[in-house]
């Protein structure tokens, strides 16, 4: 059945499934890796639960801050599988299903669709960037959903231009919800750009928007957005909650230079990697420091920097505003010789 022909019952962004509809904190979740370099399980089984009990509405998985573009389909789709199969609630799940080939966008929409995930989270392609004009992004989002083939789809567009290089225009947007309407759920805004925010919050007030940006939170949120997926809250979980949660715009500012500051801990190096060491130090798991190549854990020096600036900027937070982690002595939580070389082992 063609796009034109096929009857969509709800207008764009009534639902995304299991997720509230404000107020909403997602992590945008780094993914462990094991020796061989594939998605560590275990790891990142222990970490979602632990993160969804402390503050996160839900997990967004194999995106840009885990790394998904590094792991196979059938990895992705693996892992997925043995998260729901552990228990993880499908509904408070959303799945970046972005590669470079289409039929591996539809592949993983597809699976991600019958694994029952809140939505489905897709970037256009980063790869011939030359000619790509706002044409082009409409017809590849439009070949994707038409080849998903799936009402039940839920898909948040994701507008990242540094890592895509293919903005997402408010006409590529008004032009996919009249062609598919209640599977256009929302937009991930990751462009730093908060005018661009506000831009589409006005424009698509039926959409769930979410901000990439953590400090554009409080203004975001000001105008209608759904929340944030973001990366800091792999390690500031309850700090993101407290700032959505603040009853009003001021009170939502004051949190600003706070989130401010962690952010600037973790990316005086590759961001990535820091978050990384930071989960290791948290958990205790020093599995968490690999990394995928060609990106490579922290040095020693810079990782145990990184530690006692982390360790220090929580000790000025009030108790009740430290993550629940328990934390060792920050000379205990830097790398052996041979944890560096490795990335850590478990």
């Amino acid at each position: 059945m063609s796009a034109a022909a096929r009857r969509l019952p709800d207008r764009a962004g009534t639902d995304v499934i299991g997720l509230p509809a404000r107020d909403c904190l997602v992590v945008a979740i780094a993914t462990p890796i094991t020796g061989e370099l594939a998605p560590d399980v275990p790891l990142l089984l222990a970490r979602s639960r632990a993160l969804l009990e402390n503050g996160c509405d839900g997990i967004a998985l194999f995106g840009t801050t885990g790394e998904g573009a590094h792991f196979a389909p059938r990895e992705r789709m693996a892992t997925l599988e043995a998260l729901v199969a552990a228990g993880l609630p499908p509904a408070r799940l959303v799945v970046a299903t972005g590669a470079l080939s289409l039929l591996d966008v539809v592949e993983l929409s597809r699976h991600a669709v019958g694994q029952g995930v809140a939505a489905c989270l897709l970037m256009p392609p980063c790869f011939y960037r030359g000619g790509l004009t706002e044409d082009g992004a409409f017809r590849w989002y439009a070949a994707a959903i038409d080849r998903i083939g799936s009402d039940r789809l839920r898909l948040l567009l994701y507008h990242f231009p540094d890592i895509s290089g293919v903005p997402i225009t408010p006409g590529t947007v008004r032009r996919l919800v009249e062609r598919y309407g209640a599977q256009i759920a929302g937009i991930k805004d990751s462009g730093g750009d908060l005018d661009v925010t506000e831009s589409l919050l006005r424009r698509f007030s039926e959409l769930a928007v979410f901000t990439g940006t953590e400090t554009h939170v409080p203004a975001a949120m000001a105008s209608g957005a759904r929340g944030t997926i973001c990366g800091l809250a792999n390690v500031i979980p309850h700090l993101m909650r407290r700032m959505l949660q603040a009853p009003s715009l001021p009170e939502r500012r004051r949190f600003v230079p706070l989130v401010r500051a962690v952010d600037a801990i973790l990316s005086r190096g590759p961001f990535i990697a820091a978050v990384k060491a930071v989960v290791a130090a948290a958990t205790g798991e020093p599995g968490w420091r690999r990394m995928v190549p060609p990106a490579g854990p922290l040095s020693m020096v810079d990782e145990g920097r990184l530690l006692e600036d982390f360790g220090r900027f929580e000790e000025s937070l009030p108790l009740d505003w430290r993550e629940a982690t328990p934390r060792r002595g920050t000379a205990e939580l830097a790398p052996t010789g041979a944890e560096a070389r490795a990335g850590g082992s478990r």
